[in-house]
């Protein structure tokens, strides 16, 4: 998916999910959701796409289950610790901040998992490539659909 798809989307689920477990402040929500959406999906692709013969392609460096989950984890751990000492967020505030990079760099795994050059898995002690659907990255109705969702999840966050 294309890098607007997967911020847009993950602000989106993050900023329902933190409103459902809790955080009020619109301020906090958004800003949370935006920052953390934004760093961990870049530092996905930044550090998880490599070039060969001209074209970029993906790595198991980043896009894995477990290395989205801890870059997302690392990522929001660091936020939270700001906000927390930065500002008077509270405990539970910054708990659920940290919960959200995980679901970050899991909702990226999610959306390459539908394109033709997939996430990787494990098999056999070698990293093999793993597709749940053969889209190409940037076709357009896939994209819109999951930016749409992501527009969705987001007003149903601030709506609720």
């Amino acid at each position: 998916m294309r890098f607007r798809t997967h911020v847009v989307f993950s602000i989106g689920l993050t900023a329902l999910i933190e409103s459902a477990l809790g955080i009020s402040n619109i301020i906090l929500l958004l800003g949370s959701s935006l920052v953390l959406s934004y760093l961990i999906n870049f530092l996905i692709d930044a550090l998880g796409h490599e070039e060969k013969n001209g074209f970029t392609h993906r790595s198991p460096r980043t896009h894995t289950m477990s290395r989205s989950f801890t870059l997302g984890l690392i990522i929001s751990l660091l936020v939270a610790l700001f906000l927390y000492y930065m500002t008077p967020i509270g405990a539970y505030n910054a708990l659920i901040i940290v919960l959200m990079g995980p679901l970050t760099g899991w909702s990226h795994m999610l959306l390459d998992a539908l394109t033709e050059g997939g996430i990787y898995i494990r098999r056999n002690g070698r990293w093999v490539r793993f597709a749940l659907a053969h889209f190409k990255y940037n076709n357009t109705v896939l994209n819109w659909l999951f930016t749409i969702i992501g527009i969705l999840l987001l007003i149903k966050s601030l709506v609720t």
